[in-house]
């Protein structure tokens, strides 16, 4: 089975290096389709760099994340596709992993988790931004998900794009999870190793970013109703 894996990037030239070093590990029936959008650092200069199993394509401004995925999605040639970030936030290694979910529980779709249901939680600001989004979806779409803000998915493609997402920025997470339990699709959560990033280093998330997803999460479930 091959996947097209889609990886969106902005401004990432410290975490670049080592993301594509970790890239060029993974197995050859993996696509890698990297989505520069508008970086205005030294990325696009890394990325020229000869990547012969890596397709690169690069937006002429900033669009945004959904932006990115949702162009990643075009040229994607295999029939299941992974959506990771590139900040290394998440474990690249947990690839294989997350696969192996995926086949194990008959292709539905498998969705990381930085926090297990019985984990506790950091209290921060970010921290407990996540808690609140995640336990006001879970009311709403009557789920018990610990994790929808998390960026790894792996799904059909064909089942992507029947979504028809619309978000072209950090909302397309909620998006995608309020859609697919709307579609009754079966959700599988796979703890990944995660590393936080604090804004310094490069954290992109911003507090309008998470008014903007709940009211994608108020927006749809309103939606269903009528």
């Amino acid at each position: 089975m091959s996947y097209s894996l889609i990886i969106p990037i902005y401004n990432e030239e410290n975490s670049l290096p080592t993301l594509l070093k970790k890239l060029n590990n993974l197995p050859e029936n993996i696509e890698i389709i990297i989505i520069d959008d508008g970086s205005n650092d030294e990325s696009s200069v890394i990325l020229n760099n000869k990547f012969l199993r890596i397709k690169i394509l690069k937006n002429i401004k900033n669009f945004g994340k959904g932006y990115s995925i949702k162009r990643g999605i075009k040229h994607a040639t295999n029939k299941n596709v992974i959506l990771m970030d590139g900040d290394l936030e998440i474990n690249i290694d947990d690839i294989p992993k997350l696969i192996k979910q995926f086949i194990n529980n008959s292709n539905n779709v498998i969705v990381g988790t930085r926090w297990s249901k019985k984990s506790s939680w950091e209290y921060n600001i970010n921290s407990l931004g996540n808690y609140f989004i995640n336990f006001l979806f879970n009311k709403l779409y009557d789920s018990n998900l610990s994790d929808i803000l998390c960026c790894v998915k792996i799904m059909n493609k064909n089942l992507f794009e029947s979504l028809s997402i619309k978000s072209n920025g950090f909302g397309i997470e909620a998006e995608t999870m309020a859609k697919l339990l709307l579609k009754k699709i079966e959700i599988k959560e796979v703890n990944i190793n995660y590393k936080r990033r604090t804004k310094k280093q490069g954290k992109k998330l911003r507090l309008s970013d998470s008014w903007n997803i709940i009211f994608i999460i108020f927006k749809l479930k309103l939606i269903q109703l009528n």
